[in-house]
């Protein structure tokens, strides 16, 4: 029986240095026909001629402005052939089993969301033996889940998904940062389950998108998209028990960018703000969300962490204690309510 087309859509802005690599690994696959669709977002290093000059078999979309991620991950989507996508970052090269693993993994009809096993440069290795989940404030805490194929959300260094559930992945408001976790979520009230694929392993260069942006701009998408999630997804309630955490969180982020030079005042109070005026958006979305709900809210929050940070100092400790005890007192059930060799 002949196996099914996977598209692999390959998101590029201005990344001509990585492609040859990364495409090179991708066409030594083994896992049945595919396809390959590079959405280029207005680059002007010469990547869209390179790529068709050097892969003349891929598709290259010249999006002919930068959509960010999940604009241009849309575009490519649409363009797919295949029921089966893969969204790969084009700084990644793919191991050679790491197609036909995915692949073997969707055999399963209850699989619709799908993560590789992502290495990325400067990441501790005890962070890989067991995977995260995402907290209160959006950020991914490691070392949670004992079970290999547990992990909240799948990351969008290589993460496989089904169109004729997804559609359309992401809401393109998000531009670049935590688009990955707003998939995560839809699948999670659409009652489905992401995956980790152990055996589907790519080496990913990580954060060289942001190197080349304004501080300013990585800190306001990175804040606003966080804060984002939360009100597109939680019930004004639950958004009322998360506020202590959040109000926390960005205290100490303004703190911190007042001290050094990590976050940008300016960005953090541009996130911050832009709900303010975007209601309409926010309300908009909150209406489609709700009408793909399966699931209970609570359901998904037991998948969530109430740690707040990775550190394992004293500090870190002490304030993944404070913020459990917290979430146990306001009744935010979380993953922690689980032994650990049962999660």
């Amino acid at each position: 029986m002949q196996q099914p087309l996977v598209s692999i859509v390959i998101l590029n802005w201005n990344g001509k240095s990585f492609l040859e690599e990364c495409l090179r690994s991708v066409f030594g696959q083994d896992g049945g026909p595919f396809e390959v669709l590079l959405v280029d977002n207005g680059s002007t290093d010469g990547s869209a001629t390179f790529v068709r000059e050097r892969f003349p078999s891929v598709v290259v979309i010249e999006a002919g402005t930068n959509l960010g991620f999940a604009g241009g991950s849309n575009l490519g989507v649409r363009r797919a052939k295949g029921d089966l996508v893969v969204l790969l970052n084009n700084d990644t090269v793919v191991q050679p089993a790491w197609l036909a693993a995915l692949r073997r993994a969707m055999d399963d009809p209850d699989a619709v969301l799908l993560s590789s096993r992502v290495i990325t440069e400067g990441i501790p290795d005890r962070y890989y033996e067991r995977n995260g989940s995402v907290n209160f404030v959006g950020h991914n805490i490691m070392r949670v889940f004992s079970r290999r194929e547990n992990l909240f959300f799948c990351t969008g260094a290589s993460l496989a998904f089904r169109k004729n559930v997804f559609g359309e992945p992401f809401d393109p408001e998000f531009f670049l940062y935590s688009e990955d976790v707003y998939l995560g979520l839809r699948a999670r009230f659409m009652g489905y389950r992401p995956r980790h694929v152990d055996d589907s392993a790519v080496h990913h260069r990580g954060g060289v998108t942001s190197a080349s942006r304004p501080r300013t701009l990585i800190t306001m998408y990175q804040e606003r998209n966080r804060l984002l999630n939360l009100l597109l997804f939680f019930s004004f309630w639950t958004n009322v028990r998360i506020l202590p955490i959040f109000a926390a969180h960005a205290v100490a982020k303004v703190g911190l960018a007042l001290v050094g030079r990590r976050y940008s005042l300016w960005g953090l109070l541009r996130a911050y703000a832009w709900p303010l005026f975007h209601w309409d958006h926010i309300r908009v979305r909150r209406r489609v969300l709700r009408e793909e709900r399966r699931v209970s809210e609570q359901d998904v929050v037991g998948w969530m962490t109430a740690r707040v940070t990775n550190g394992e100092s004293i500090t870190g400790r002490a304030l993944n204690a404070l913020s459990g005890g917290y979430c146990r007192i306001v009744g935010l059930r979380t993953i922690e309510r689980f032994p650990a060799g049962s999660r």
